[in-house]
């Protein structure tokens, strides 16, 4: 395994007592042209921060229009008592970040909105404020009414119950199309932009930045 994955390995999963439901299910794309991108991640973890803003950023403009992108803050974090803890990988704050991103990211929105605000977060060095990200790309701060709610430990089950459909090895995971493919996974990690053409290509896609 490549050294730049060590610092986000498997933390040992418990057993969970619910199933993965079908509203679960990462959202798939019926747009012929664009390709589904799940990007599993977690808020505090080196690889992920460094994914979302040296990778998806400079890409997200250039390939946005093919496509459709399901951003899952959980990573190697896990439930106890049907969400009345959660422990992560890199402590509490991860947890408070992970929940903050998915609070804000469950408003209603466009993708653009999401991404951005995604990135800008991941970017930013407080995690646990989502004001000047949120209002960069105009959506609410205030998801108080999420973050302190069973609203809030919703989204994270269900961002768990996504993330381990694929039961990532190392975060960030990132997932076309609904199946996993290691040699695409490792070639996202260092081109993102690269290893989206060359899916688009083989699918017969065109997009200018692909030339």
């Amino acid at each position: 395994m490549l050294n730049v994955y060590n610092k986000c390995l498997v933390l040992l999963l418990l057993p969970f007592s619910f199933a993965v439901s079908a509203s679960a299910q990462a959202p798939q794309s019926i747009d012929a042209n664009k390709i589904d991108v799940t990007i599993l991640y977690e808020s505090l973890c080196p690889d992920s921060i460094n994914f979302m803003t040296k990778q998806l950023a400079p890409a997200y403009d250039k390939l946005k229009a093919n496509l459709n992108i399901n951003l899952v803050p959980f990573g190697k974090s896990r439930s106890v008592n049907y969400g009345s803890e959660f422990y992560c990988q890199h402590g509490p704050a991860e947890c408070s970040g992970n929940r903050l991103q998915s609070c804000v990211l469950n408003q209603q929105s466009t993708q653009d909105q999401r991404v951005r605000f995604a990135i800008c977060q991941m970017a930013t060095r407080d995690k646990q404020s989502v004001e000047e990200c949120a209002n960069l790309v105009d959506l609410s701060s205030d998801v108080g009414n999420c973050v302190n709610t069973k609203l809030g430990t919703q989204l994270q089950l269900l961002a768990e119950q996504v993330t381990n459909q694929y039961a990532p090895k190392f975060v960030p995971t990132i997932v076309y199309n609904g199946e996993f493919n290691q040699l695409l996974q490792d070639a996202s990690f260092y081109d993102f932009h690269a290893t989206v053409c060359k899916l688009l290509q083989k699918r017969g896609i065109a997009n200018e930045s692909c030339q």
